[in-house]
Protein backbone atom coordinates (compact mmCIF):
# COMPACT_ATOMS: atom_id res chain seq x y z
CA UNK A 1 0.00 0.00 0.00
CA UNK A 2 2.82 2.32 0.16
CA UNK A 3 3.60 1.69 -3.57
CA UNK A 4 -0.13 2.86 -3.70
CA UNK A 5 -0.02 6.00 -2.18
CA UNK A 6 3.68 6.95 -3.51
CA UNK A 7 2.91 6.28 -6.63
CA UNK A 8 -0.48 8.55 -6.74
CA UNK A 9 2.14 11.59 -4.63
CA UNK A 10 4.17 11.46 -8.32
CA UNK A 11 1.19 12.10 -10.40
CA UNK A 12 0.24 14.89 -8.49
CA UNK A 13 3.60 16.14 -8.91
CA UNK A 14 4.06 15.40 -12.61
CA UNK A 15 0.46 15.16 -14.02
CA UNK A 16 0.63 18.55 -14.75
CA UNK A 17 -3.34 18.12 -14.78
CA UNK A 18 -6.08 18.12 -12.00
CA UNK A 19 -7.36 14.26 -11.80
CA UNK A 20 -8.87 11.56 -9.28
CA UNK A 21 -7.53 8.79 -8.13
CA UNK A 22 -8.90 5.39 -7.26
CA UNK A 23 -7.26 1.85 -6.29
CA UNK A 24 -8.92 -1.38 -6.59
CA UNK A 25 -8.01 -2.67 -3.34
CA UNK A 26 -9.49 -4.86 -0.62
CA UNK A 27 -7.49 -2.71 2.09
CA UNK A 28 -8.66 1.01 1.74
CA UNK A 29 -8.10 2.11 4.96
CA UNK A 30 -4.29 2.29 4.20
CA UNK A 31 -4.62 4.57 1.12
CA UNK A 32 -3.90 8.69 1.37
CA UNK A 33 -7.50 10.46 2.46
CA UNK A 34 -7.34 11.55 -1.66
CA UNK A 35 -7.44 7.82 -3.17
CA UNK A 36 -10.35 6.69 -3.63
CA UNK A 37 -10.73 3.11 -2.69
CA UNK A 38 -12.71 0.79 -5.35
CA UNK A 39 -13.67 -3.18 -4.06
CA UNK A 40 -12.57 -5.49 -6.55
CA UNK A 41 -15.63 -7.08 -8.04
CA UNK A 42 -14.02 -10.39 -8.93
CA UNK A 43 -11.28 -12.20 -6.75
CA UNK A 44 -7.90 -12.61 -9.33
CA UNK A 45 -4.74 -12.97 -8.54
CA UNK A 46 -1.57 -10.77 -9.08
CA UNK A 47 -1.13 -8.68 -12.58
CA UNK A 48 -4.50 -10.09 -13.78
CA UNK A 49 -6.13 -7.49 -11.41
CA UNK A 50 -5.69 -5.04 -13.91
CA UNK A 51 -8.37 -6.63 -16.52
CA UNK A 52 -10.88 -5.34 -13.83
CA UNK A 53 -10.03 -1.70 -15.10
CA UNK A 54 -11.76 -2.24 -18.35
CA UNK A 55 -15.39 -3.00 -16.51
CA UNK A 56 -18.31 -0.14 -17.89
CA UNK A 57 -18.92 0.73 -13.99
CA UNK A 58 -15.25 2.04 -13.27
CA UNK A 59 -14.97 6.12 -12.93
CA UNK A 60 -16.21 7.80 -15.97
CA UNK A 61 -13.81 9.63 -18.64
CA UNK A 62 -10.02 8.66 -19.44
CA UNK A 63 -8.21 6.50 -17.00
CA UNK A 64 -4.92 6.25 -16.64
CA UNK A 65 -3.74 2.73 -14.96
CA UNK A 66 -0.10 2.63 -14.04
CA UNK A 67 2.00 -0.14 -12.17
CA UNK A 68 2.75 0.94 -8.85
CA UNK A 69 6.02 0.22 -9.30
CA UNK A 70 6.47 2.70 -11.86
CA UNK A 71 9.06 5.89 -11.11
CA UNK A 72 8.09 8.99 -12.28
CA UNK A 73 10.75 11.38 -12.62
CA UNK A 74 9.37 14.35 -14.82
CA UNK A 75 6.48 15.74 -16.42
CA UNK A 76 3.66 13.59 -17.77
CA UNK A 77 1.68 16.53 -19.14
CA UNK A 78 2.31 16.93 -22.83
CA UNK A 79 2.61 12.66 -22.95
CA UNK A 80 -1.20 12.85 -21.38
CA UNK A 81 -2.15 15.12 -23.41
CA UNK A 82 -0.98 13.79 -26.54
CA UNK A 83 -2.73 10.15 -26.06
CA UNK A 84 -5.99 11.86 -24.92
CA UNK A 85 -6.08 13.42 -28.31
CA UNK A 86 -5.34 10.84 -30.09
CA UNK A 87 -5.83 7.47 -28.83
CA UNK A 88 -8.53 5.60 -30.80
CA UNK A 89 -8.22 2.51 -28.33
CA UNK A 90 -5.72 1.94 -25.86
CA UNK A 91 -2.35 4.22 -25.48
CA UNK A 92 0.66 1.90 -23.85
CA UNK A 93 3.84 1.56 -24.36
CA UNK A 94 6.07 -1.47 -25.42
CA UNK A 95 7.52 -3.89 -23.08
CA UNK A 96 11.39 -3.30 -22.68
CA UNK A 97 11.85 -7.11 -24.12
CA UNK A 98 9.06 -8.05 -25.63
CA UNK A 99 8.22 -10.47 -23.30
CA UNK A 100 7.56 -13.69 -24.99
CA UNK A 101 7.18 -11.78 -28.44
CA UNK A 102 4.58 -9.79 -26.52
CA UNK A 103 4.90 -5.73 -27.78
CA UNK A 104 2.51 -4.16 -25.46
CA UNK A 105 3.18 -3.67 -21.65
CA UNK A 106 0.62 -3.33 -19.31
CA UNK A 107 2.47 -1.13 -17.00
CA UNK A 108 0.92 2.12 -18.40
CA UNK A 109 -2.90 1.96 -20.34
CA UNK A 110 -4.46 4.75 -21.12
CA UNK A 111 -8.10 4.81 -22.52
CA UNK A 112 -11.42 6.03 -22.18
CA UNK A 113 -13.47 4.21 -19.40
CA UNK A 114 -16.07 1.43 -20.82
CA UNK A 115 -14.52 1.22 -24.13
CA UNK A 116 -13.05 -1.84 -23.64
CA UNK A 117 -15.51 -3.31 -21.31
CA UNK A 118 -15.70 -6.47 -23.98
CA UNK A 119 -12.67 -7.20 -22.97
CA UNK A 120 -13.19 -7.19 -19.61
CA UNK A 121 -16.85 -9.74 -19.81
CA UNK A 122 -14.04 -11.90 -21.79
CA UNK A 123 -11.97 -11.80 -19.17
CA UNK A 124 -14.70 -12.86 -16.36
CA UNK A 125 -15.80 -16.07 -19.10
CA UNK A 126 -12.57 -17.22 -19.74
CA UNK A 127 -10.93 -16.59 -16.00
CA UNK A 128 -6.90 -16.98 -17.24
CA UNK A 129 -4.68 -17.34 -14.57
CA UNK A 130 -0.46 -18.11 -14.73
CA UNK A 131 -1.34 -21.35 -14.67
CA UNK A 132 -3.71 -22.10 -17.79
CA UNK A 133 -2.58 -18.96 -20.11
CA UNK A 134 1.05 -19.50 -20.76
CA UNK A 135 1.62 -16.36 -23.04
CA UNK A 136 3.15 -13.21 -21.14
CA UNK A 137 0.69 -12.60 -18.46
CA UNK A 138 -1.80 -10.48 -18.53
CA UNK A 139 -0.69 -8.14 -21.61
CA UNK A 140 0.02 -11.18 -23.75
CA UNK A 141 -4.04 -12.13 -22.78
CA UNK A 142 -4.95 -8.18 -23.29
CA UNK A 143 -3.01 -7.66 -26.24
CA UNK A 144 -4.94 -10.38 -28.51
CA UNK A 145 -8.22 -8.80 -27.85
CA UNK A 146 -6.93 -4.77 -28.49
CA UNK A 147 -6.54 -4.03 -32.47
CA UNK A 148 -5.63 -0.47 -32.26
CA UNK A 149 -2.60 0.21 -29.77
CA UNK A 150 -0.69 3.77 -29.43
CA UNK A 151 2.48 3.02 -28.45
CA UNK A 152 3.81 6.64 -26.91
CA UNK A 153 7.08 5.52 -26.86
CA UNK A 154 7.15 5.67 -30.91
CA UNK A 155 6.08 9.51 -30.48
CA UNK A 156 7.95 10.42 -27.45
CA UNK A 157 11.36 8.23 -27.67
CA UNK A 158 13.10 7.60 -24.53
CA UNK A 159 10.46 9.07 -22.04
CA UNK A 160 10.46 5.42 -20.59
CA UNK A 161 13.21 3.82 -19.30
CA UNK A 162 13.48 0.11 -18.13
CA UNK A 163 15.50 0.04 -14.54
CA UNK A 164 17.16 -3.50 -16.15
CA UNK A 165 17.27 -3.01 -19.23
CA UNK A 166 18.44 0.48 -20.00
CA UNK A 167 19.86 1.61 -16.69
CA UNK A 168 21.63 -1.11 -15.23
CA UNK A 169 24.54 -3.67 -15.37
CA UNK A 170 24.20 -7.02 -13.81
CA UNK A 171 26.80 -7.87 -11.37
CA UNK A 172 27.22 -11.04 -9.82
CA UNK A 173 24.22 -12.95 -10.57
CA UNK A 174 20.93 -10.40 -9.14
CA UNK A 175 23.46 -7.52 -7.89
CA UNK A 176 22.73 -4.28 -10.18
CA UNK A 177 24.98 -2.01 -10.74
CA UNK A 178 22.39 1.17 -11.45
CA UNK A 179 23.77 4.52 -13.02
CA UNK A 180 23.39 7.48 -11.39
CA UNK A 181 22.30 10.32 -13.82
CA UNK A 182 19.05 10.32 -16.42
CA UNK A 183 19.39 11.55 -19.47
CA UNK A 184 17.04 14.36 -20.04
CA UNK A 185 13.67 12.98 -21.97
CA UNK A 186 12.85 10.35 -19.14
CA UNK A 187 9.93 10.85 -17.49
CA UNK A 188 9.30 6.77 -16.18
CA UNK A 189 11.73 4.47 -14.71
CA UNK A 190 10.14 1.05 -14.76
CA UNK A 191 11.11 -1.28 -11.99
CA UNK A 192 9.15 -4.53 -13.83
CA UNK A 193 10.84 -7.25 -12.11
CA UNK A 194 13.20 -6.72 -9.10
CA UNK A 195 15.07 -4.98 -7.98
CA UNK A 196 11.94 -2.36 -6.31
CA UNK A 197 11.99 0.88 -5.57
CA UNK A 198 12.43 0.36 -2.08
CA UNK A 199 15.82 -1.53 -2.84
CA UNK A 200 17.39 1.01 -4.59
CA UNK A 201 17.13 4.37 -2.46
CA UNK A 202 21.13 4.91 -2.68
CA UNK A 203 20.27 5.53 -6.12
CA UNK A 204 19.42 9.74 -6.44
CA UNK A 205 16.81 9.49 -8.94
CA UNK A 206 14.80 6.96 -7.12
CA UNK A 207 16.10 9.02 -3.74
CA UNK A 208 14.64 12.09 -4.80
CA UNK A 209 11.32 10.55 -7.01
CA UNK A 210 9.81 7.89 -4.78
CA UNK A 211 7.97 9.77 -2.14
Amino acid sequence: MEYANKSVRMMRRQAGIAFDAFCITERPDELDRDIQPIAPKIKVAGWWNKLLTFDKDMPKGWIVVMDVDLLIVNSLKDILQYAFQNTRQMAAYSDAIHWRNCKLSSSLMIFRSGDLHHIYERFKFEMPTNETYHGAGDQGWMAQHLTDILYLDEVFPNFKQSLKVDLARAVNGNTFEIQSVLGSQVRIVDFHGRPKPHECLSVPFVRDNWR
